[in-house]
C-alpha cells in the first residue's frame, strides 16, 4: 500500500478545485481515490445478504458502504412503461414493468436502519443514494457521511435544493444526461449552498454498451469545468476502468456490489462479485501509488547505475597525447570518467600512457593544457 497520509489540512485547494471533506477523508486534489462498494438494494429485503456483504467489505479493507433510500413502491406509477437491462448469462437484453423492479428493491426504512447499524457497528461510513425527501432525513438520521442524487434524478431540483441545503457534501451523478441538465443541476446545487460540498460523478452506461461510450475524459474535463473533485460510477463489467478512472483523475470510484451467485437484475450485470472485492481494492491501491510524483525524486535513481558507461580508450594513448575522437570508446559499468564528460575529455591531454581498452580516470588527464583538436 502507499505510505498514508499522516497531516492532512481541514481544506485544500488543488489548481483552484476544493477538495470536499468527507468525514475522515477528503476527496480530491492530492488524495488518494476513494472507493465506494455499492450495495444499492440489490438485497432485496434479504436483510442476511445485506450483512453478509457489509461483513466482507469490511474484511476485505474496505472502509466505505455505498446503498440506497428506496423505500416506497409509490415512488413508481403503475403501468410506467417497461425498463430494459443486460441478463449477463443470456447475453442479451431483458425487459419487465418498470414496477415491478421498483417493487421488488424498495426496503422498508425499518429494514434499512438495521443495515446501515450493522455497517456502523462494522466500521464502514456511509454514503447514501436518495429519491425523496423522507430518504434524506433518513440518510441524516443514520449519519450518512454524504448524500447522492441518482442519475434518474439530475432533473429533480426539489429534490437537489433540499440536499444541497442539508450541508452534507453531495454527489450528483451524471449519467444518461445531456451536459445542459449536468450544468443545470450544478447550478441548482450551488444556488443552495453546496458550492464547497459538490462532488460529480461520471457514469458511463452499463453493458453491453461499446468502450467508445464510456467517454472517461470528461471526468477531468467536468473537474476543471466546475471546479469540483470528479468520481466515476463504474458500470463495466469488469474491472479494467479502475485503473483508467484513478489515472484521469477520478477521487472517488463506486462500482455495484452483490453475491458471487447473484440472479439476473437490474444493474447486476455491471455489479462486482463480492469475490473480487479485495483485487479492485489492490488495484485502485497500486493504481494510486503507480501515479507517484510529477517529478520522480533524486534519492529513487542510482548514484551510479552498472548499466551506464564510461569513457575507455579505443586504443593506446601516449603521455602527453591530445585526446581526439578516434582514441574513445564507450563501455558498461561507469568507473572512471562518464560518458556524460565526453566534451571535457576532448582535447584534454593524457599525463600517463592509457592502454587499450583502460577506463580513462581523471588523474590519467589534464584539461587545462588542451590542444588542438
Amino acid at each position: 500500500m502507499c505510505p498514508p497520509d499522516h497531516e492532512k489540512p481541514a481544506l485544500e485547494t488543488v489548481r483552484g478545485i476544493p477538495c470536499v471533506s468527507l468525514g475522515p477523508d477528503l476527496i480530491g486534489g492530492g488524495h488518494p481515490p476513494l472507493f465506494w462498494p455499492d450495495i444499492d438494494v440489490y438485497f432485496q429485503r434479504d436483510l442476511n445478504q445485506a450483512f453478509r456483504l457489509i461483513d466482507k467489505i469490511a474484511e476485505a479493507g474496505g472502509r466505505y458502504l455505498k446503498g440506497a433510500v428506496l423505500h416506497r413502491e409509490s415512488l413508481c406509477l403503475k403501468n410506467a412503461g417497461r425498463v430494459s437491462y443486460y441478463d449477463k448469462s443470456k447475453n442479451e437484453a431483458v425487459s419487465e414493468p418498470f414496477e415491478n423492479v421498483i417493487a421488488r428493491h424498495v426496503v422498508p426504512l425499518e429494514s434499512l436502519r438495521k443495515v446501515m447499524n450493522h455497517a456502523r457497528d462494522t466500521g464502514l461510513n456511509v454514503v447514501l443514494s436518495v429519491y425523496d425527501t423522507e430518504g434524506l432525513a433518513f440518510a441524516k438520521a443514520v449519519g450518512a457521511l454524504a448524500v447522492k442524487i441518482p442519475s434518474s434524478n439530475i432533473t429533480h431540483k426539489a429534490l437537489i435544493d433540499a440536499v444541497a441545503e442539508s450541508e452534507l457534501p453531495m454527489v450528483i451523478d451524471t449519467g444518461r444526461s445531456k451536459f445542459r441538465e449536468i450544468e443545470r443541476a450544478v447550478g441548482w446545487a450551488r444556488q443552495k449552498g453546496a458550492g464547497a460540498r459538490l462532488v460529480i460523478q461520471h457514469s458511463p452506461p452499463g453493458p453491453p454498451a461499446h468502450a467508445s461510450r464510456f467517454h472517461l475524459r470528461m471526468m477531468p474535463y467536468m473537474s476543471e469545468v466546475f471546479s469540483c473533485p470528479v468520481g466515476l460510477s463504474d458500470h463495466h463489467s469488469g474491472l479494467a476502468m479502475l485503473s483508467l478512472a484513478v489515472a484521469l483523475g477520478a477521487s472517488v470510484v463506486e462500482k455495484g456490489l452483490v453475491v458471487d451467485d447473484a440472479q439476473t437484475d437490474i444493474d447486476v450485470a455491471h455489479a462486482l462479485p463480492v469475490s473480487r472485492l479485495r483485487e479492485a481494492l489492490t488495484i485502485l491501491d497500486e493504481s494510486w501509488c503507480a501515479l507517484g510524483e510529477s517529478i520522480r525524486p533524486d534519492a529513487e535513481a542510482p548514484a551510479s547505475p552498472v548499466d551506464r558507461m564510461c569513457i575507455i580508450a579505443r586504443r593506446g594513448i601516449a603521455e602527453g597525447e591530445v585526446i581526439t575522437w578516434d582514441a574513445l570508446d564507450f563501455a558498461f559499468p561507469p568507473v572512471g570518467i562518464g560518458a556524460e564528460e565526453i566534451d571535457s575529455l576532448l582535447g584534454a591531454r593524457a599525463i600517463v600512457p592509457i592502454s587499450c581498452g583502460e577506463s580513462i580516470k581523471w588523474a590519467d588527464i589534464s584539461v587545462a593544457e588542451s590542444g588542438d583538436v
